[in-house]
């Protein structure tokens, strides 16, 4: 179980609202004490906000630990099949390394996958990927796997973690139609197309994102510049989805009754090209993604850090408990955080002490491509902000840890205040 430690005392790792509350009232009758006269109308504010239970929301993808996987039958030999088979797609969906069971070929894992299983059911399923036509239904196990236990696999083989906060994937798709001539591959052109598209990115818990085709898109990006990768006219036109990465796709019907197409991968102005040949439109989809989303995965993906290193930043308007709670629990849940401390609660101020088990620069990262934080650049913290506070006149020191990191290989962070990155921000993105 995570831990909060101040003065020798542990406490239960913040879970509610209200132990949430009870610890930023601490921070702030700390501070109010040191201004006698205003401390009685802060002391009346924080009664006033215990009173309400405010929601935290997080930007993150959902079900990473989840998977299906087609059966032939309920018996108990198809059922550990099933699950090992699930084993690695979770795998693969978490590390987002399609390759990443290569790496643990032949584990114990595999042999014992039942023992990361929580729980499991039969459901109807339809394989949308066996080829581009309608079948019946069959019936696949759908599977949940314990977080813990597979984050802790994670490191012991020290693969790779791609955090559950990740980038949309913005896909442009024109077919060449010998009849209709270029248009553009949609829920309403090919619904079927898309439906295979949208599977394979959900096994790989990558968000899919497909561009409206309003008037504003045709206006900016037309059939022809998706097929000739015109990048110019597509990073334009794809600014309106506020996404690093687009893919266009073009696609065709040869005359042998093959589909060939071409994809470009653009990941932060940088583009790749890559030609493709498959015998149906869910075949080629399958090339497609898993090569698209490696690619992705790879920019935001980290390999956990055997000493973590200490990252402070400063969060400004926190003026409310509301704030409070969402800035420390959004911080809190990112993968790459180990743990985090609090330093102090100063007006609207948040000093944050965070160990990084990761790289820095990928949290850094993905604070700036949270809409709710801004960057505040050209400013400098003192580095006697961030040493450590004083008994009895700063803010109680707040740790805040995940338990199973904890349970692998404790980090050491071995920073001091001198070396420490600094860096501001303002809570709310304006």
């Amino acid at each position: 179980m995570g831990i909060i430690k101040r003065a020798g005392i542990l406490y239960e790792k913040p879970r509610t609202g209200s132990q949430i509350m009870g610890l930023f009232t601490l921070c702030c009758y700390n501070r109010a004490m040191k201004n006698r006269p205003i401390a009685k109308n802060t002391l009346i504010a924080l009664i006033i906000l215990s009173l309400f239970s405010l929601p935290v929301f997080a930007e993150s993808v959902t079900n990473l630990y989840k998977t299906v996987v087609p059966v032939s039958g309920q018996g108990s030999g198809e059922r550990l099949r099933a699950m090992r088979v699930g084993l690695g797609k979770v795998l693969v969906k978490v590390t987002g390394n399609s390759q990443v069971l290569s790496k643990v070929n032949g584990a114990d894992a595999f042999s014992n996958a039942e023992r990361y299983v929580t729980e499991y059911g039969y459901i109807s399923y339809q394989n949308l990927l066996a080829d581009g036509t309608s079948s019946s239904p069959g019936i696949a196990m759908s599977l949940s796997f314990d977080e813990s236990s597979i984050n802790r696999l994670l490191r012991q083989y020290q693969l790779q973690i791609w955090p559950s906060d990740r980038p949309g994937l913005l896909v442009w798709i024109v077919i060449d139609d010998p009849v209709r001539g270029k248009r553009f591959v949609s829920d309403e052109t090919m619904p079927n197309t898309v439906a295979a598209l949208q599977e394979l990115m959900d096994d790989r818990g990558a968000p899919l994102v497909l561009p409206l085709l309003d008037l504003q898109d045709r206006q900016a990006v037309s059939e022809d510049d998706v097929w000739n990768f015109n990048q110019v006219r597509l990073a334009d036109a794809s600014k309106r989805y506020n996404t690093q990465a687009w893919l266009a796709l073009r696609l065709y019907q040869s005359a042998t009754g093959h589909w060939r197409g071409a994809r470009m991968l653009n990941l932060n102005g940088d583009g790749n090209l890559t030609s493709l040949v498959a015998s149906n439109v869910s075949e080629l989809m399958g090339k497609v993604v898993p090569e698209a989303i490696d690619s992705l995965a790879s920019q935001y993906a980290y390999v956990a850090n055997a000493v973590d290193e200490e990252l402070f930043i400063q969060i400004e308007n926190i003026n409310d408990y509301q704030a409070f709670s969402q800035a420390t629990t959004y911080i809190a849940s990112l993968e790459v955080v180990h743990r985090l401390t609090v330093d102090y609660v100063d007006a609207d101020r948040l000093g944050l002490r965070l160990f990084v088990e990761g790289e820095v620069p990928l949290l850094l990262d993905t604070l700036r491509r949270d809409k709710r934080m801004a960057e505040l650049v050209n400013t400098s913290i003192p580095a006697s902000e961030t040493s450590s506070p004083e008994h009895g006149t700063s803010s109680p020191e707040l740790e805040i840890s995940s338990p199973e990191l904890e349970s692998v290989a404790p980090s050491v962070a071995t920073s001091t205040s001198s070396t420490i990155s600094r860096h501001r921000f303002r809570w709310g993105g304006q």
